[in-house]
């Protein structure tokens, strides 16, 4: 985290980590906690949180990848398998103020959620929904139409981040409606494809930022060996928060 001239610069990632198994089919939370760290983000928005076939052994991954980072964690879970579910994960250095889960589940369907989590302090508060849509076209819209009330209801109030795996491809209903409401941080860079991770074809993977906060810079990561880390690329932003909403001190406004 950065203070910068008319606003405070945060980094934040999101990942689709296809329950830490790589495209190896290496099982290795460890190997996702590392890149994170070399990432260096302030917030992380994972997907595919869990092992969902009950293969891998009992591992509670959204705690053991914060606890690597000494991050703290909001858990939205979709399916209940094994000691620890599967699901939505939001990872920060900051405190998490709040959290809940907003059903996208349809009938039929894999369970879904976007997972709603406030974090920060009292100064300085950074709204976030993760989230993680179906693979059908008639699924996402329902989604959305479920989706748009909870997000209309945070933009103009604090700073508002979106995230995650839209599925939406090519793009339909969800991200042409989003683009109307927040910025698209990674619409305008050259290779913003970020599946399948060793030869990316589709743009499943966004950010969005809401009118509180400005994009600084933005990116898919794909160097290294992080092609091997998850079936989906990971995409980093760089946002500034303005500076009336920032009090680093926590001197009283």
């Amino acid at each position: 985290m950065t203070l910068l001239t008319g606003g405070t610069r945060l980094r934040v990632v999101s990942w689709n980590v296809h329950g830490c198994v790589g495209t190896d089919r290496v099982f290795a939370p460890e190997r996702i906690a590392a890149w994170l760290r070399a990432l260096a983000p302030d917030i992380v928005l994972l997907q595919e949180v869990g092992d969902i076939r009950g293969v891998h052994p009992p591992v509670d991954q959204a705690s053991t990848i914060a606890d690597a980072l000494g991050f703290s964690c909001a858990v939205g879970i979709t399916v209940r398998t094994g000691p620890y579910g599967y699901g939505n994960a939001t990872l920060t250095r900051f405190t998490v103020v709040d959290s809940e889960s907003i059903d996208l589940s349809v009938w039929g369907r894999e369970p879904r959620l976007a997972l709603r989590a406030v974090v920060g302090h009292d100064e300085l508060k950074i709204i976030t929904l993760n989230v993680h849509l179906g693979l059908g076209p008639e699924e996402r819209r329902t989604q959305l139409r479920r989706l748009l009330p909870a997000l209309d209801s945070q933009l103009g109030q604090e700073a508002v981040l979106m995230g995650g795996d839209f599925n939406d491809f090519p793009p339909g209903p969800v991200t042409l409606t989003l683009r109307h409401r927040m910025v698209d941080a990674a619409a305008r860079i050259k290779k913003s494809r970020t599946f399948p991770s060793r030869r990316p074809l589709l743009r499943l993977d966004r950010l969005y930022v809401g009118p509180g906060a400005r994009v600084a810079a933005a990116r898919v990561v794909s160097e290294g060996d992080i092609r091997v880390a998850s079936d989906h690329l990971p995409v980093l932003v760089d946002f500034v928060v303005p500076e009336r909403r920032v009090n680093l001190r926590g001197d009283p406004p």
